[in-house]
């Protein structure tokens, strides 16, 4: 039976974050470059990404947001380099063995809700994932990727969302979430090469896992550092110049 989004699904950790593997969902299109791309008319499917992926053999594919900074730094929305960072300084306990990718343009919603976010939620459940951090692309993916955050606090594994379309997921009762105030749609963690940035939202992420506060609360952060890129407004279109 569906859970009422009135009714949030919350895990509680158990254990400290310096003992903790992570694991990346992701709904912003990414995927390995050997693999089938997704359906940009909307894709029910997703991919398994190993833990060992190198950030360069990822791409996204993805029609409904503008994911040029992504496509130079897939560090924008599936931060992987930066939680191997964090393995080494001792931040967290290590990286997960699977990580998932999906397009969150979903057009099937009823078979989302009833087959594939609990289907992904499994897959996690199965592997050795402690914490999953989740990021979004398009707006309807914002929405989309609380649905599948919320099946994984079901299963018993404690989740936090980087959004960047607050109001939209606030709908759907997320558990955990921050926001960054003012990334453009495309820039979840920060701007490509932007690696403090990107450092310091994943942090925030992760002490918003961290902290034993009631679900639903989403942390608003900002970030001095931030560079924008003129060529895209807040809502990730492209911005035409001379």
């Amino acid at each position: 039976m569906a859970m009422s989004r009135r009714c949030i699904p919350y895990t509680p950790r158990r254990i400290e974050l310096a003992t903790a593997k992570v694991a990346l969902v992701t709904t912003a299109g990414v995927h390995l470059r050997t693999q089938e791309p997704f359906d940009l008319e909307g894709d029910n499917t997703w991919r398994e990404l190993p833990s060992d992926v190198a950030a360069g053999d990822l791409m996204v594919t993805h029609g409904h947001y503008d994911h040029r900074h992504a496509d130079e730094d897939i560090n924008c929305v599936f931060p992987i380099d930066r939680l191997r960072e964090f393995v080494a300084e001792g931040i967290i306990g290590g990286v997960a063995r699977k990580h998932l990718g999906f397009m969150g343009f979903s057009q099937q919603i009823r078979d989302l809700n009833e087959r594939v976010a609990p289907e992904m939620a499994k897959i996690l459940e199965r592997s050795d994932a402690d914490a999953v951090v989740l990021t979004a692309g398009c707006p309807l993916c914002h929405r989309t990727v609380v649905t599948i955050q919320r099946e994984i606090e079901m299963v018993g594994i404690p989740t936090v969302l980087i959004t960047l379309v607050p109001e939209g997921s606030r709908q759907m009762g997320p558990p955990r979430a921050i926001h960054p105030n003012g990334f453009p749609l495309g820039d979840a963690l920060g701007g490509p090469g932007q690696v403090g940035v990107q450092r310091q939202v994943l942090r925030d992420a992760l002490r918003r896992w961290e902290a034993r506060e009631e679900p639903a609360i989403i942390w608003e952060r900002e970030y001095s550092d931030y560079v924008a890129d003129p060529r895209i407004m807040n809502n990730g279109e492209i911005v035409a110049h001379d």
